[in-house]
């Protein structure tokens, strides 16, 4: 079985962008903290090192596009590579820039620069409610991809029984999200009860995870809490290529035995 590297790259950025929607709602206040029980310092150090890999994704889906243009490839369709060539992979390109930028500004300028910083924050959070809901409405067009199929098709990974559970998966956790939101608004606000629990997690996260630069230790710099995200960043990504790279050989295994028959 062939993999197009778009359509790998597709559902990696899928399923870092939902670890980031989860983990990013469990911070963005006391009405969300229930989510991950508000275990802050976890929900900050998962945010950021998936960070780091959606980063790497979306740098390489665009290498992927550059290369494909200049492959002449493009077939006089728009550039948006994995995003897709439509005015929805265009809304994507664009927020998923907005996503890095704000996130970065978030992640460097949180001691130094308080009115950057809230700007950011406002962008940040903000940008995922409206993505959140255009992915409703981009599942709902594609809504064939979450049909069991009968039969699986070979050379077709859409078909496969295990890789439908991934995507069910996928398309769970950010329905979780969505509904998340509508339940946190829609209910009452936060009580003292959920405050302090919010809070406590805020203080843990500040001592146990690298939330925040307030607390920075003298001489400790941003390239230096970068340094210590980028370990365990590289461990999750090699990880995931390792899965990929059995993965294949899986595939390309099942299908010589295929030929053989």
């Amino acid at each position: 079985m062939k993999l197009k590297l778009e359509f790998v790259l597709h559902w990696l950025m899928a399923i870092t962008f939902s670890i980031l929607a989860i983990s990013g709602l469990a911070m963005a206040g006391a009405r969300f903290g229930w989510i991950l029980n508000y275990d802050i310092a976890t929900a900050d150090i998962v945010h950021r090192v998936t960070a780091v890999i959606y980063v790497i994704v979306t740098l390489a889906s665009i290498g992927q596009e550059v290369m494909r243009v200049l492959r002449s490839d493009s077939k006089k369709d728009l550039p948006w590579s994995i995003f897709g060539r439509s005015g929805y992979g265009f809304f994507t390109l664009v927020t998923t820039l907005l996503f890095i930028l704000t996130g970065v500004i978030l992640w460097k300028s949180h001691h130094s620069n308080m009115a950057a910083v809230a700007f950011a924050m406002f962008v940040h959070e903000n940008l995922t409610y409206i993505v959140l809901a255009s992915l409703v409405w981009h599942m709902y067009q594609k809504a064939h991809g979450l049909l069991w199929p009968k039969q699986a098709v070979a050379n077709n990974l859409m078909t496969q029984r295990w890789f439908k559970l991934v995507v069910w998966f996928i398309t769970s956790s950010f329905f979780f999200a969505v509904a998340a939101i509508m339940v946190s608004f829609a209910g009452p606000p936060p009580g003292g009860q959920q405050i302090k629990a919010y809070m406590a997690g805020m203080m843990q996260a500040m001592d146990k995870s690298l939330m925040g630069l307030a607390n920075m230790e003298p001489g400790l710099t941003v390239a230096g809490q970068v340094t210590g995200v980028l370990p365990m960043s590289a461990s999750m990504l090699v990880i995931l290529l390792i899965l990929a790279f059995l993965l294949a050989i899986g595939f390309l295994w099942e299908g010589q035995q295929k030929n053989e028959r």
